[in-house]
């Protein structure tokens, strides 16, 4: 990795870094790390790299020329434009997160500014994100910079030897060090703890682990909430049920709470405070839009995917009166969907549904025949939240188009957003619903991408928020929220994939060998996204092994989370003809990108007991 540092004091960070271990792995080859002196850039004949702002202010203000010719200087130094970083008190507050997240860059440009900041148009041209290391770190803290190129540096490969001692360093996920001692035995009337003069291993190891404990919980509660959803904790519960919903991450409660604080005006008053939260909302929705290749203005803000799809399915129908009063669904869609499809059907909408074959994925061949004159909208979710299978958008698309292509198509995404690597241009839909709590981001939030020239009405009217399509004040703290969350979604969506892949395939593997036939998979997968796999233990109930399991701190769940209360049976498994005593035993386990090789590993313990004690006769060896 290639860093970049651009100041005013280059000894100052070279002296703070030259005796550590990051010093040692830039002298390794490791880390290549570069200071830059910005007075060198200076056109100034004095070399003077700061003026009066205008409008006064409490000191010098460092000018846009000698920092942009230094950056500029970089730039051409490289293959291409590294990330830049502005130290500033009014950036986010670094944290672990942020220093995994820079490491994985391939390079990066930290520009240490001046004592009372610099030129904004600098930091709007150059700079891509402005970091602190707390309230009160000035600007341009070449200390400050050096703490955060310690940090950073730790996480890249091969600097302290191993991924785990990354770990170690950072204490990601571990507690806090336990009191030690030395001779002698007591000290000011102060006594080394019996235990570890007694001399047993086992007594040594328990008191030091509630040590820890007891220190992080006192001194960290963040560290030590970490710890407690940890696979180092072994009490904790194993969570896979995230198809459902996820645990929101610390990272993204914290910018819910930072933005609830700092940005309480409501977005449409037209003061101070209520453009500034205007803007934030903007950033957050452009954040948004980019996840999925559209602009800000095709975004509508939402409570989640329910209301994006009623909005759709609703809203286009109520908007397009003359329009064909017929609407294709798949036969395995979200409750959202069929239910909102099914309530038009009194207002003399027509639904039909297409089938799918047994892997859960719809029929391209009946989807030609269901489409007719009357035919103006189908919906069809990309992938199934039940078995995880992933249908051909792309092909829908193509198969309307060649038929009438002023059909629209509309996908559920809420199981692929932050999952799956695409686009609405890959997909090739005119709407798109998404929501926010399946990517470890709040509950309650979530958006609709409308293509251009699309026309919906609104279904909850009132101030006209929204372009008129969602009334009702944004949930900014929410949204700033689910911006957060996308972004630490989307930065790993990759890396994601391929570690869920690997821990569903070591969980199968595991069933496959122990159980054989006597298991059933209804996921298929060879045709499904890896963060889900739903498998029968016929004729064992599916309540019955869900609360066995709970009973072990494992949680998964029965068929979808949005309708599993009902009595009904899955109308995902009957519609792929799955028969009814599969049905009945069917139990859905989702995975998401912090589910971990030991959950998969205590996951199955649990299982194999489970099926063991409740099953004897038919899974005895």
């Amino acid at each position: 990795m290639k860093i970049d540092i651009m100041t005013l004091f280059p000894e100052t960070i070279k002296n703070s870094l030259g005796e550590s271990i990051i010093g040692r792995a830039a002298e390794g080859g490791l880390l290549q790390i570069e200071y830059h002196q910005i007075r060198d850039f200076s056109e100034n004949k004095q070399k003077k790299v700061d003026d009066t702002p205008y409008g006064g202010g409490p000191g010098m203000l460092m000018t846009y020329q000698p920092l942009k010719s230094c950056f500029d200087h970089i730039c051409a130094c490289r293959e291409e434009r590294p990330y830049t970083v502005y130290m500033s008190p009014r950036g986010s507050v670094f944290n672990s997160e942020t220093a995994k997240r820079l490491a994985a860059l391939p390079g990066l440009c930290i520009v240490c500014g001046h004592y009372e900041g610099v030129d904004q148009r600098f930091i709007d041209e150059v700079c891509d994100e402005e970091i602190s290391i707390g309230d009160f770190v000035l600007t341009g803290g070449e200390l400050p910079a050096a703490l955060i190129v310690d940090s950073i540096s730790r996480f890249v490969p091969g600097v302290l030897g191993s991924e785990e001692s990354s770990g170690d360093e950072s204490f990601e996920g571990l507690l806090l060090e336990y009191p030690q001692y030395t001779k002698p035995c007591e000290i000011n009337g102060k006594k080394v703890p019996e235990v570890l003069l007694g001399g047993n291993h086992a007594d040594i190891i328990s008191w030091r682990k509630q040590q820890s404990e007891a220190i992080t919980k006192e001194r960290r509660p963040d560290l030590y909430e970490r710890y407690l959803a940890s696979e180092y904790n072994p009490s904790r519960n194993i969570y896979l049920d995230n198809s459902a919903t996820t645990f929101q991450t610390e990272n993204v409660t914290r910018i819910m709470a930072e933005t609830a604080r700092k940005y309480y005006g409501n977005p449409s008053s037209l003061h101070s405070l209520g453009f500034e939260a205007e803007k934030r909302l903007t950033a957050a929705r452009k954040v948004l839009a980019d996840t999925v290749g559209a602009s800000p203005d095709e975004i509508i803000i939402t409570s989640g995917g329910s209301e994006s799809n009623n909005l759709a399915i609703k809203g286009f129908f109520l908007a397009n009166k003359r329009a064909g009063r017929h609407i294709i669904i798949s036969a395995v869609e979200h409750p959202s969907v069929t239910e909102t499809a099914r309530s038009l059907e009194a207002f003399g909408i027509r639904v039909s549904l297409l089938p799918v074959d047994n892997r859960g994925v719809v029929r391209l061949d009946e989807l030609e025949s269901l489409i007719t004159e009357e035919t103006s909208l189908i919906s069809v979710m990309t992938v199934n939240s039940e078995v995880g299978s992933i249908m051909p958008i792309k092909e829908i698309a193509r198969v309307k188009n060649k038929i009438n292509p002023k059909i629209l198509l509309h996908t559920d995404f809420v199981q692929g957003y932050g999952k799956l690597k695409t686009c609405v241009s890959d997909l090739s839909c005119d709407m798109l619903s998404v929501s926010a709590h399946k990517i470890h981001g709040p509950r309650g939030i979530g958006f609709l991408y409308v293509r251009k020239g699309i026309r919906l009405s609104p279904i909850i009217n009132g101030g006209g928020q929204e372009a008129g399509l969602r009334s009702g004040t944004e949930n900014l703290p929410a949204v700033a929220g689910f911006a957060e969350a996308a972004e630490n979604a989307f930065a790993e969506i990759t890396a994601s994939y391929g570690h869920v892949y690997r821990v569903r395939k070591i969980l199968c593997d595991k069933l496959k060998e122990r159980y054989g036939e006597k298991i059933v998979f209804n996921t298929d997968l060879d045709a499904s996204l890896p963060y889900i796999l739903n498998i029968s233990f016929s004729p064992l109930r599916a309540e019955v092994v869900l609360h066995a399991l709970e009973a072990r701190n494992v949680f998964v769940s029965v068929g979808s989370a949005c309708s599993s209360h009902k009595k009904n049976r899955s109308p995902v498994l009957t519609a792929m003809g799955v028969p009814v005593n599969i049905i009945d035993g069917s139990v859905r386990l989702s995975f998401s990108r912090f589910t971990t090789e030991a959950d998969i590993d205590r996951a199955f313990e649990a299982i194999e007991a489970v099926v063991k004690e409740l099953k004897r006769a038919v899974y005895r060896k």
